[in-house]
């Protein structure tokens, strides 16, 4: 009966150890490629939190919340400095980047009219297949993956702070993965707002009209 109940703990230990981030990850990744999600999410902590300490993402990212949410804060903005970031691309391979990323060409819809480059979805099959695995056990996230592959952009701005916000039972912050979405995430949407100066520039006047007709 001992060695039968032995052999029941390690068995569901064992299959615990199975379920290790990176385990999960080579489905969609190269182990580089696994090296740069991690680097890229180490370095999102360390912009949002001021640590890179993995054990503190949870308790960071839970009080970054409110400020998160609120789109005239800007708080993405003030937080993570685009120099950074643009050394943080040059520290990853090109594999990673092309997996997540894209440059395109955008339009501004009003007046002034301008056409610019900005960053956006590199419609890879096999991110979307991430994402999707994600959204199994997360409703925000299976939509999420949804939207990447249907309409082949990001989610917009604050919606998934507002998610986590109001339905925390939903997200397992602790998991590896869902840390480097969360990390894609807020770093695209930093890429999307500095990336051209001249476009950064009108969208902030464009904000300031919005906030005086209030």
């Amino acid at each position: 009966m001992k060695f039968k109940l032995l052999y029941i703990l390690l068995f569901v230990f064992g299959t615990c150890l199975g379920q290790k981030t990176e385990l999960d990850l080579k489905n969609y990744f190269s182990k580089t490629e696994i090296k740069d999600l991690n680097l890229i999410t180490d370095f999102f902590q360390e912009q949002i939190c001021g640590t890179k300490d993995r054990g503190k993402f949870v308790e960071c990212i839970t009080k970054s919340l409110p400020e998160l949410v609120d789109l005239e804060n800007n708080y993405v903005r003030q937080k993570i400095n685009y120099r950074n970031q643009k050394k943080l691309y040059s520290k990853i391979s090109d594999s990673t980047f092309n997996k997540i990323w894209a440059i395109c060409k955008t339009w501004r819809e009003v007046d002034p009219k301008y056409e610019y480059q900005s960053i956006c979805f590199s419609q890879n099959k096999l991110f979307i297949d991430f994402a999707k695995e994600l959204g199994k056990s997360n409703k925000y996230l299976e939509y999420y993956a949804e939207k990447l592959q249907n309409i082949g952009a990001f989610d917009d701005g604050i919606f998934l702070a507002s998610n986590i916000q109001k339905a925390p039972s939903n997200w397992n912050l602790e998991n590896r993965n869902i840390q480097i979405m969360i990390a894609i995430h807020y770093l695209t949407q930093n890429d999307m707002l500095k990336r051209d100066r001249k476009a950064a520039r009108l969208e902030k006047k464009d904000l300031r009209k919005l906030n005086r007709k209030k």
